[in-house]
């Protein structure tokens, strides 16, 4: 309804501006300068009673649209007035530009606001010094505004400094329609805004799940968008492509569907050896499972064979402890919700206690993180997940590289598992 009506408005203000047949626009001579552009409200009311067919006895009605639209912000008086009201004498207005119309949407933001009043408090303070209400405004945006404060000065001074190329008619009449704008927008105190700036959140959006009362109709909606959510495109189909060929190219001799099953295939035949053969319990890994260890660290701690690989090469190197710490931690997320809080007190004192026989090398601020979590009211299974991090990381970066290079992974490689055929 609110856009319709400002279509209408927007269709009587461009008869209004027609050159012929609209309110007569004129150039007002003054003693010392020339005001360009503009009309007096005695002809704009004049217009409205012939256009409307409204009685020429009754210019009550006539005003009445003419000080709407000039409140909506269509046209202003010329001279500064902390009233906006059309009177129907020799006053003089100015049609507003059509980029600042209500049906355009213009957001006034306070960011937009800000540059304005920085923009005029960086000018003749004598033509374009702030009134102290927006002078009170400008010290308000400062505060809320302290860290885009600087984006708005250069702001200000890039639109100062091309207003400067402008011409002075030109300047003037931009100036004047910016500061209607604002006027209409930001009414000074005791003033009436005419137009609505739409519904206004009152809370924060992470409020609002806090209000919702967890019923079954809701958690239901809630299954529903999760399970639309896990198959939604979330990238490009050409960026999936790409990263679904670089996959296969890396697991390409990994694949038994690509690259054949070896001895037999399990899946044409009734042979099992492949399945045994790979098994999390076989004493010596294949030759492929081994190289597979060799792509990625996750690769390699995904495998239980590998696990237990990589704790043996640590213990060789005096730095067992992190893996297990690692370890405890992953079995810390799946265990019963009884246990966390013992499980948590028994991970800190094995691997955190200062002189403990398994103390893990952490820095303190991941040690401060952690003893908050762990003072909380209730022990999550998270508690130590910023220290689990740091220990991956390093066994990552120092470890993982040494255990790829280390004659017991040659070793194991050398005396891995080789099928004797390959039927595929």
């Amino acid at each position: 309804m609110i856009i319709i009506v400002y279509f209408q408005m927007d269709a009587l203000i461009q008869e209004m501006q027609n050159a012929t047949t609209g309110v007569p626009i004129k150039c007002q001579k003054t003693f010392l300068s020339t005001i360009p552009s503009v009309f007096t409200g005695f002809d704009v009311v004049n217009w409205l009673k012939k256009r409307l067919n409204i009685d020429e006895n009754d210019s009550n009605e006539a005003a009445h649209i003419a000080n709407l639209l000039c409140k909506f912000g269509y046209f202003f008086p010329v001279y500064e007035s902390k009233v906006i009201v059309v009177k129907e004498d020799t006053s003089l207005y100015r049609f507003q530009c059509p980029y600042y119309w209500p049906s355009q949407a213009v957001e006034p933001n306070n960011v937009a606001y800000a540059i304005h009043l920085a923009k005029r408090s960086m000018r003749n303070k004598q033509k374009h010094g702030l009134e102290d209400y927006e002078q009170t405004a400008l010290t308000k945006l400062q505060k809320m505004l302290c860290d885009k404060w600087k984006f708005i000065c250069d702001q200000a001074q890039e639109q100062v400094s091309l207003a400067k190329e402008r011409r002075r008619t030109d300047k003037a009449i931009l100036d004047s329609q910016e500061r209607a704008f604002w006027k209409v927008h930001r009414p000074p105190p005791g003033q009436t805004k005419y137009v609505e700036d739409g519904p206004k959140r009152n809370f924060q959006p992470s409020q609002m799940a806090a209000r919702k009362r967890k019923n079954r109709d809701l958690l239901q909606k809630e299954v529903i968008h999760w399970r639309n959510a896990i198959n939604r495109c979330r990238m490009k189909t050409s960026t999936a492509i790409e990263s679904y060929l670089s996959r296969l190219e890396q697991f390409e001799d990994n694949d038994p569907f690509i690259a054949g099953v070896q001895p037999s295939n399990p899946w044409i035949t009734e042979d099992t050896t492949y399945f045994d053969m790979n098994s999390d319990t076989i004493e010596i890994p294949t030759e492929q499972r081994i190289k597979k260890w060799s792509v990625s660290f996750h690769e390699l701690l995904s495998d239980p064979i590998g696990l237990q690989e990589f704790e043996n090469f640590l213990k060789k190197e005096y730095s067992q402890e992190n893996i297990r710490f690692w370890a405890a931690c992953e079995q810390l997320k799946f265990c019963p919700v009884s246990d966390i809080p013992s499980r948590v007190e028994r991970i800190y004192e094995e691997f955190l206690t200062s002189g403990s026989s398994h103390e893990v090398n952490i820095d303190s601020k991941t040690m401060e993180s952690v003893q908050i979590n762990r003072k909380s009211a209730k022990p999550s299974r998270f508690t130590f997940e910023a220290a689990k991090e740091h220990i991956y990381t390093l066994m990552k970066k120092d470890s993982y590289p040494r255990f790829l290079r280390s004659d017991h992974y040659k070793t194991l490689l050398s005396n891995a598992l080789t099928p004797f055929s390959k039927k595929k």
